[in-house]
């Protein structure tokens, strides 16, 4: 079967809809991080606006976060409409139409969630709200890979390390997952519910008695900065959770990184996002940190939330890719073949 061809328009449209998505994640963040989620009260309207044509004189307050990013919402939703028509008539492979499909269903099933969310004060919709984009977030990107030059060039790269695309999956796995419990906490107003670091509350282990949580909260009473002033179990540990969260995920991330440095600096498609992701993962600390420390301002806090989307981008891009150039490359052969046993060699009889 022959490999499908490579259409410019297709893959522009591909690359402008992630594109769109990364800015739409952080304003969610920011609509998070300055408690705006029900700034705009109703929904598909602005209150009682046409959502296009509400004033711009009323965008103050939460309520700027909040209607921005209703429209970038909509953009992106354009630009999926866009690119399903351009794969359709571009007669795009089969694959590629069938993730442009996905993608508009994605797009619009997360737009209904989130206007649900508004509508029903639903706590755990924006949670599942913010999960869902993530995913949307890589979904944009695996758009992009296939309709790109190098994918339809279906070149494979036989040097590639047995193993190598199992563990990138394995990454993408654990990212997730922990953007599900960082979300989980935002929304769950946790994130201070440890208010230093590296030690939680002076000691190596959070609060696990009721008379340590007592004094862990009147550690915090009369401190404006922390909020909420009093915080139970569950937020503590969802907190810890989410710091020992970002351990397990460095690890096998800086394996992977190790591995493609040390084996695969001869291939830029692996080379270059595991150098950015290396960067990336040293700032998403930082910021982590930082946003403890210094009491979680809202400019802060949202960069943590769109660079650990940057993070998952990165570890998606690279398992892709590494699929792409290993087991599902078109005529693929394994780095280490095992060459037949003839009838007279003497393993054969």
């Amino acid at each position: 079967m022959s490999n499908p061809r490579y259409n410019p328009y297709v893959h522009w449209l591909a690359i402008a809809t992630a594109a769109a998505t990364f800015p739409l994640l952080f304003m969610g963040g920011l609509v998070t991080s300055h408690g705006a989620g029900l700034s705009v009260p109703d929904w598909p309207n602005s209150y009682g606006y046409n959502m296009f044509l509400f004033p711009p004189s009323l965008w103050v307050g939460g309520v700027f976060y909040e209607h921005t990013h209703r429209l970038l919402g909509t953009l992106v939703g354009v630009l999926t409409i866009a690119l399903i028509i351009a794969a359709a008539f571009a007669r795009a492979s089969m694959a590629v139409r069938a993730v442009s499909v996905i993608l508009l269903v994605g797009v619009t099933f997360q737009g209904v969630l989130g206007g649900l969310r508004v509508v029903w004060m639903d706590l755990d919709l924006a949670i599942v709200h913010a999960f869902v984009g993530q995913a949307f977030f890589c979904l944009t990107a695996l758009m992009v890979a296939m309709t790109s030059r190098w994918w339809t060039a279906g070149q494979a790269d036989s040097t590639l390390s047995v193993g190598l695309p199992a563990l990138a999956s394995l990454c993408v796995a654990l990212v997730l997952a922990q953007l599900a419990v960082a979300a989980t906490m935002r929304h769950y107003r946790a994130g201070l519910a440890i208010p230093d670091f590296p030690l939680h509350y002076g000691q190596l282990l959070p609060p696990a008695s009721d008379e340590q949580l007592q004094r862990a909260n009147g550690l915090r009473a009369g401190k404006p900065d922390l909020l909420p002033t009093v915080v139970t179990f569950g937020q503590v540990w969802l907190h810890f959770a989410h710091r020992i969260g970002a351990i397990i995920v460095t690890v096998p991330i800086a394996w992977l990184i190790f591995r493609i440095v040390r084996r695969h600096a001869g291939q830029p498609l692996l080379l270059r996002p595991a150098v950015l992701l290396a960067v990336l993962l040293i700032a998403q600390w930082v910021l982590g940190i930082l946003t403890v420390l210094w009491r979680k301002p809202a400019d802060i806090a949202s960069a943590h939330v769109a660079v650990g989307a940057l993070v998952l981008l990165l570890t998606f891009i690279i398992s892709v890719r590494a699929w792409r150039l290993g087991p599902l490359a078109p005529g693929h052969q394994p780095a280490f073949p095992v060459t037949p046993l003839s009838p007279s060699s003497p393993a054969a009889a």
